[in-house]
């Protein structure tokens, strides 16, 4: 999951090059959703309709699916793909913070506290280098996946507070047909018109965004959260930076600055004293 994911920032900054954004992103989560949901009837389970799993159902498609996947692939136009992958490692920061007032056995200790103000402190001296990172609007581009990051931690947490086991499939195939509905619906009114490339490269790296980098990883992810703590699943945001600096090293030919360098493995740094725990002392007979 962690390497797909991180594989995923380089399809994405190729497919925008030339897909109009609304359109990528409604051809990916119907796409997605309609997998998702399929894979759930053949699979014969009972539909969810419960109020409560309606609430958190519309959260993840209006939060996650929609608005935080739509700020994501904005700010990715302008910042280096690596840095889409480095800020979202702040994702268990923001689960630590928002965790701390409403699951009562997940508060903040020392440990928590000072990780989350180092991974900031990394956050802000990427956001001091600006121009250095990327083309065009970085500095608003790097604000944008920062606050999809921040939103994004909440449908988490308040999918862990119902303490309620979850089909993943169904939440999956419901939050992003609704997402890719809506983006249907933003492309109707700014986009029509635009055209949609459909070359070889640019529908292997929707494919590619829509199979491996959303039904694959998303299923596994939702499925963690019925066996594992919320920060223990938060662990997954480390990995894919690494993959993606190496892939955008490679083949994109992005290279971060000294500073951001430093400000980046305070970011993954802080995120995991945040997720780990202090290891109990060894008793000596």
């Amino acid at each position: 999951m962690c390497i797909i994911w991180g594989l995923t920032w380089f399809f994405l900054k190729y497919s925008l090059v030339e897909m109009p954004l609304f359109a990528g992103l409604s051809i990916r989560f119907l796409s997605a959703g309609i997998i998702f949901l399929s894979i759930h009837l053949i699979r014969k389970k009972k539909i969810l309709v419960s109020r409560k799993m309606l609430f958190i159902y519309l959260q993840y498609g209006l939060i996650n699916f929609s608005l935080c996947y739509f700020l994501t692939y904005w700010g990715a136009k302008y910042v280096f793909s690596n840095l889409g992958a480095i800020l979202w490692s702040l994702l268990p920061l923001f689960v630590a913070g928002m965790a701390h007032f409403c699951i009562p056995d997940d508060r903040l200790n020392l440990r928590k506290a000072l990780g989350m103000s180092i991974g900031l402190v990394g956050a802000i001296m990427l956001l001091t280098q600006g121009d250095s990172l990327g083309t065009g609007e970085v500095t608003l581009g790097l604000l944008a996946i920062l606050l999809s990051v921040f939103l994004a931690a909440w449908p988490n947490v308040y999918l862990k507070m119902q303490n309620e086991k979850v089909d993943s499939y169904h939440l999956n195939g419901f939050g992003m047909s609704f997402a890719g509905l809506i983006f249907s619906i933003f492309y109707f009114f700014y986009e029509r018109g635009q055209t949609i490339p459909l070359d070889f490269n640019n529908v292997g790296a929707v494919f590619f965004l829509t199979v491996p980098g959303t039904v694959l990883t998303w299923g596994i992810y939702i499925w963690l959260f019925n066996y594992l703590p919320v920060t223990q699943i938060s662990y997954t945001a480390f990995y894919p930076p690494i993959v993606a600096s190496l892939v955008g090293w490679l083949f994109l030919g992005e290279s971060l600055p000294f500073v951001a360098i430093i400000g980046s493995m305070m970011i993954i740094g802080g995120g995991y004293l945040v997720v780990s725990k202090k290891r109990p002392k060894k008793v000596l007979n």
